[in-house]
């Protein structure tokens, strides 16, 4: 066998094997979808941005901005004593407010069954129109006790309601005051652009009980109502439903002798959701 050099190194031979790869996760499929979703919110911005209808774009800004509440009520009253429509004063009438309103009155009667949220986003722009509209009539505090604007599921309400200083009608009748027209005139005119159909709802106060001739006034005011607003510019064919409810609404349950529960309630309707309650994406 050949001798090496002393100086000379052996050379040395490695075999490297070869692994076979490992198994790859699937955290790339989670980055994926959410990749999905992003791209989607992204088209759906884009598909809102040009969108041309600025009524409805100017509805989604009010929807999703936060809404101011606010109330803002009729000739003075008579001192002809009558049953459920009464406006002349009493005990109950000159006491100040100790009872709490009822929270299901906003949302009983034609359009009950709400919460705070208006599902047609161009019934918030109307509340806030109709807010200006009628604080801009010359009134004092008591009288602004008597309208009162609120949002629930199925539309707008606007209630008017006598106070110890103003009544809607003449006392015990369906006869309208001046104050009573001029409120339903303007609540005529912004329900004339909005395109919603209209509720009217009459109601008394608990003076005579069930009596036939309660469930008869609320009928005829909330009539008189309807006619008030069609003289205002609203065609008949607005008007969906109108209610006679006499007492059985009291905005004061534990009152309900008090004149605020004498009112006309107008409801503009809104449209159905397009959308369910849970509108969240599912995959």
């Amino acid at each position: 066998m050949a001798t090496l050099p002393n100086n000379a190194r052996p050379i040395v031979i490695r075999k490297i094997k070869k692994a076979a790869h490992s198994h790859h996760g699937g955290a790339w499929k989670v980055a994926y979808a959410d990749f999905v979703t992003a791209m989607m919110a992204f088209f759906m911005l884009l598909w809102l941005i040009s969108n041309p209808d600025k009524q409805r774009l100017k509805g989604l800004a009010e929807y999703f901005s936060p809404a101011s509440a606010s109330a803002s009520g009729g000739d003075s009253p008579g001192d002809v004593p009558g049953m459920g429509g009464r406006p002349q004063r009493t005990n109950s009438d000159n006491a100040t407010s100790q009872g709490q309103p009822s929270m299901n009155v906003a949302t009983g009667g034609a359009a009950h069954g709400g919460t705070s949220s208006v599902p047609d986003a161009s019934l918030r722009v109307l509340a806030q129109e109709m807010r200006v509209a009628l604080e801009s009539l010359p009134q004092d505090d008591a009288v602004k006790q008597g309208i009162r604007i609120e949002e629930s599921r199925d539309g707008l309400r606007i209630s008017l309601a006598d106070t110890s200083s103003r009544s809607m009608f003449r006392s015990d009748t369906a006869e309208l005051n001046g104050f009573a027209r001029e409120l339903l005139g303007r609540v005529a005119a912004k329900l004339a652009s909005s395109g919603a159909q209209i509720a009217i709802e009459g109601h008394t106060d608990g003076t005579g009980g069930q009596s036939a001739a309660n469930w008869r006034l609320s009928g005829e005011r909330a009539l008189a109502a309807r006619q008030a607003m069609i003289a205002a510019g609203l065609t008949p064919d607005r008007f969906a439903e109108v209610v006679a409810l006499a007492g059985t609404r009291p905005v004061y349950p534990d009152q309900p002798n008090r004149p605020e529960n004498r009112r006309i309630t107008i409801v503009a309707l809104g449209d159905a959701p397009v959308l369910p309650s849970d509108s969240s994406f599912r995959f």
